[in-house]
């Protein structure tokens, strides 16, 4: 904490009527994350696109209800405008920074979307779906695992390991169980640049966002969500595969380059 941002902080504390102390308080961290949702939102929400812009990067999205989608905050960051194939334009409802979890909506209702079940439990087998490599592969990619530690990184407790491959763009996409209910989402893997840094090749180490902490933001914004699962018992890969793949969308991310 250093003399440029205490004065970054007492010019935002001047420019929102507070008195001028230059400390990053919880009150002041809390109002500085809510200022740059509404900015991001309010770009996020434009009735027209400014321009046109290519696509930079993808991720994936899952339905939640006809209207609203679940993705990671990192997915949409830094892009002007969000879009999913043949469905027009996305807005961003929330976001949550910290937790790397974005609420998006579409203006287009899908017909297909995914109920929201408990927290996973180590040992307890999942399927991930998504769109990694899109530029290259082109296609939906469906992979299995099983989770293997209840913490993520850094012991982070909202977070949980597994291992069931993921690669770049599958960022976002849905975890299920055996009955078809999403049990977190995929937020990232260790990559190259792990294995370079500690000079080892991870291997089936990737990690998702628990279910329970995207309910608790859906509750907090008053969004309509289904919770428990879509088959009664264990089901089949294929059925598990096909659900996936109907109720998750590829995220193109619009920037200028």
């Amino acid at each position: 904490l250093g003399p440029l941002t205490r004065a970054g902080i007492k010019a935002y504390e001047k420019a929102i009527d507070r008195p001028m102390g230059g400390n990053p308080t919880e009150s002041i961290l809390i109002l500085l994350q809510e200022s740059v949702r509404l900015k991001n939102n309010e770009v996020a929400k434009a009735q027209e696109i400014p321009k046109e812009l290519p696509v930079v990067s993808t991720g994936t999205g899952f339905y939640i209800n006809k209207s609203y989608l679940v993705t990671n905050y990192h997915v949409v960051q830094k892009c002007n405008y969000l879009t999913i194939q043949n469905m027009g334009l996305l807005t961003i409802e929330t976001q949550d920074q910290i937790n790397d979890i974005a609420i998006l909506r579409s203006n287009k209702e899908s017909n297909f979307f995914l109920k929201l079940d408990e927290n996973p439990q180590l040992g307890q087998p999942i399927f991930t779906g998504g769109f990694p490599y899109n530029d290259f592969l082109d296609n939906f990619n469906f992979t299995t695992g099983n989770v293997s530690g209840l913490r993520g990184t850094q012991s982070n407790i909202s977070q949980f390991q597994f291992t069931a491959p993921v690669q770049p763009g599958s960022s976002g996409g849905p975890i299920l169980n055996d009955k078809g209910g999403v049990a977190g989402l995929t937020v990232s893997g260790f990559g190259a640049s792990f294995a370079e840094a500690n000079n080892t090749l991870p291997q089936n180490i990737a990690f998702g966002i628990k279910i329970g902490i995207v309910k608790d933001i859906l509750n907090e914004e008053g969004i309509e969500f289904h919770e428990g699962h879509k088959f009664w018992f264990s089901s089949s890969q294929e059925d598990i595969a096909e659900l996936a793949k109907v109720s998750s969308v590829l995220i193109n991310c619009h920037s200028e380059l």
